[in-house]
């Protein structure tokens, strides 16, 4: 136990390393490194997310070709690819940057699903009341569709967000210094700290990962995507149920008469 609160003095070593003086390592690391490949994958999600849905049956298959390998390749092989692939072609890259090209292709295949089931998730009837006032498919993607489906994708979007910083921590398999990694160097130079070591590692992905999901259910709040109202079906009225409700559930339908 000793070692343990030994350890958890040493907070700021695990949080940034020798940063200002040194690189910066650590989970401060893990979490840029999510927020970039998040942000990077985002903007080809969108392109990969559109082409999915795509009417030109050449576009859908290619954007769907795309999503499908990634999709079912490790995580763990996309950056050993990327790691050894990229020198041979002749590019130079830090080892930082390997890995956030190789997280960015990993996250981009998995929103693109997202982008896809928000906008089909939205009625077709929105398109057609867009292009009835005059507008063109990408202005009432723009104006109409994104808002609505924004709202539906936002929870996978900050679920997907939890997962991908936790498999930041890949990352230290090149040699990039993150949390995991720190962690092992630890328990490497003095054996009998590997238990409070991998215990304070566990701790700083629980702190991150623990925010991310608080701060996601007041966003979803706020923006009233948890409003019952708001989806709740006209079928799932009191009258219309044909199974015994449980007490709590028609106690909350009464109130809301």
């Amino acid at each position: 136990m000793e070692f343990f609160f030994e350890q958890l003095a040493n907070w700021k070593f695990y949080l940034i390393g020798g940063f200002p003086k040194y690189p910066l390592t650590g989970l401060t690391l893990n979490i840029v490194l999510a927020f970039l490949s998040i942000g990077i994958g985002l903007s080809f999600a969108i392109i990969l997310g559109l082409g999915r849905i795509s009417s030109r049956w050449y576009i859908r298959h290619s954007c769907g070709a795309c999503v499908d390998v990634v999709r079912s390749t490790p995580l763990l092989l996309i950056i050993f690819w990327f790691y050894f692939f990229l020198p041979v072609i002749g590019a130079k890259l830090s080892l930082f940057w390997c890995a956030v090209i190789s997280l960015s292709v990993y996250a981009a295949a998995y929103q693109a699903e997202i982008v896809r089931a928000g906008i089909l998730a939205v009625p077709k009837g929105q398109m057609e009341a867009g292009l009835s006032t005059g507008m063109s498919k990408p202005q009432a993607l723009i104006s109409i569709i994104f808002p609505q489906a924004f709202r539906m994708m936002l929870p996978s979007f900050v679920s997907f967000f939890n997962s991908m910083f936790k498999n930041t921590s890949t990352v230290y398999i090149i040699g990039i210094v993150d949390l995991t990694r720190t962690g092992i160097n630890i328990s490497q130079l003095r054996p009998n700290r590997i238990y409070a070591a991998y215990a304070c590692m566990a701790i700083g992905f629980w702190i991150v990962c623990y925010a991310l999901s608080f701060a996601a259910q007041k966003l979803e709040k706020r923006l009233g995507i948890l409003d019952y109202e708001s989806y709740k079906p006209e079928i799932c009225r009191e009258d219309l149920v044909l199974l015994p409700l449980p007490k709590a559930v028609k106690r909350f339908l009464i109130t809301q008469k």
